[in-house]
């Protein structure tokens, strides 16, 4: 039975982008996470992602680790918009695709979604289906 929780974090709908992101994938959806620099609160893990681990703690802190990461993203926003390519206005999402999961991260204001994916599942959908679901906040990444 996959393990769902209720969004604390973010300031806009997580629960509700994330019914959406599972209505639009066309392969699992194996993680959903809603993140921002100080914390890491998983909303959706699948029956295969829990049996990953042998237990909550060794879960627990992966989930930890993947979270001293992927704080960092807001950094390196920072970096791409500040330094790297001053003229964009945003960045909306990174894509990380390994051989055996592929890992979307989205940015919404302050808040960044945490999605666990199949190697060859498209993000640009997905990504669609969240910028259909919410508006994205005018100060993105300032």
């Amino acid at each position: 039975m996959p393990a769902i929780n209720e969004s604390e974090l973010a300031a806009f709908d997580a629960d509700r982008v994330r019914r959406t992101v599972q209505e639009t994938v066309t392969g699992p959806l194996y993680a959903f996470a809603e993140y921002d620099t100080e914390s890491f609160r998983p909303l959706f893990l699948d029956d295969r992602t829990v049996s990953m681990y042998d237990g909550r703690e060794e879960m627990l802190d992966h989930f930890d680790k993947i979270h001293t990461n992927v704080h960092m993203d807001f950094m390196q926003i920072q970096l791409f918009r500040n330094t790297l390519f001053p003229a964009a206005d945003r960045v909306e999402y990174i894509t990380t695709a390994m051989d055996y999961l592929k890992i979307l991260r989205v940015y919404v204001g302050d808040d960044g979604l945490f999605i666990g994916l199949e190697p060859d599942e498209p993000v640009v959908p997905i990504v669609d289906a969240i910028r259909d679901c919410l508006e994205w906040p005018p100060n993105q990444n300032a």
